[in-house]
């Protein structure tokens, strides 16, 4: 019999069932993509991770998988598969934090793993700086898409902009939490507007939080990706922290730290740190961190044959 064993991870929490699921295939060696894309699709979770020897000079390979895609990158796939990595000591630790080279479809992701007092604890990455792709004017038919008024987008008074960092999600301003939390997408019409923006994953945030630690509310909806609604995402919320620190929502600072809360509504609670380096004077981003908590909640194994 032939099978491959997995660790199922939840992401960006503390608590065990909180955060965002991942299956994290630790030895993928053997595997082609079809059946790698077989089995993303049987995990059915929003990403299924497989770890692989390095190709150029990184720690390991890393490819990830949505029920229907592979992703050249994403956030919570690469936060909780470093901490597997480091929490199964696939990695000779180095106290107080250990790093890993994660090869992926956008190049080399630096990601840090705090090691201190003999446990693995939060996970952080550094991902590719965001870059605005362009605008989404058409408020009215977003809002329809979304279920909700236009008006709770217009009252932000800022554009909902397609922001890219190794893939695309629309960051689209809510004035209220109520709204936010009353999002019904249609997901016809959501998709055909991720494609025409290009974009993966389309990120409804408000100001308004349920914890006064938190900065920002988010969901976010990826159609596209064959995700209907992703608990805590990584590769949106780097993007979302560019947002706010280029509109000036949040007062910036040289080293600039955002909590962002998202899955509230999916009864998977996460937190997700969000940390930008930030030039006072001109008020660039020149870097962008992303970590949180990973809790391991389940092992198994896939049979192939």
């Amino acid at each position: 019999m032939s099978s491959v064993k997995f660790i199922i991870a939840d992401v960006f929490t503390e608590e065990r069932f909180g955060g965002n699921q991942l299956a994290v295939f630790t030895d993928g060696r053997g595997l082609d993509a079809s059946t790698m894309q077989n089995i993303a699709r049987e995990m059915n979770y929003a990403e299924t991770t497989f770890i692989l020897p390095p190709e150029r000079e990184g720690d390991y390979q890393v490819r990830i998988f949505t029920p229907a895609h592979e992703l050249p990158f994403a956030g919570h796939p690469l936060v909780g598969s470093a901490y597997v990595i480091v929490a199964e000591r696939m990695k000779e630790w180095s106290a107080p934090l250990t790093s890993l080279t994660l090869e992926t479809g956008v190049g080399p992701i630096q990601v840090e793993v705090e090691t201190a007092e003999d446990r693995a604890g939060r996970s952080t990455m550094t991902q590719p700086l965001p870059v605005v792709k362009g605008s989404f004017t058409e408020i009215e038919r977003l809002a329809a898409a979304l279920s909700i008024e236009a008006s709770e987008i217009e009252r932000t008074g800022t554009p909902v902009e397609a922001i890219f960092n190794g893939i695309t999600t629309l960051i689209t301003p809510v004035s209220s939490l109520r709204a936010v939390e009353a999002i019904k997408i249609d997901t016809g019409a959501l998709e055909r507007i991720s494609n025409e923006m290009e974009a993966m994953t389309v990120t409804a945030f408000t100001r308004e939080t349920l914890h006064p630690a938190s900065a920002v509310h988010c969901r976010v909806f990826a159609p596209a990706a064959g995700v209907i609604e992703d608990a805590a995402t990584g590769s949106a919320n780097g993007p979302l922290g560019y947002y706010l620190a280029r509109h000036r929502i949040i007062e910036a600072e040289p080293v600039t730290r955002v909590v962002s809360e998202q899955g509230y509504e999916m009864k998977r609670p996460s937190t997700l740190h969000i940390e930008l380096s930030v030039n006072a004077e001109t008020n660039e981003v020149t870097k962008v961190r992303v970590g949180g908590g990973v809790v391991i909640s389940g092992r198994g194994e896939i049979i192939l044959s």
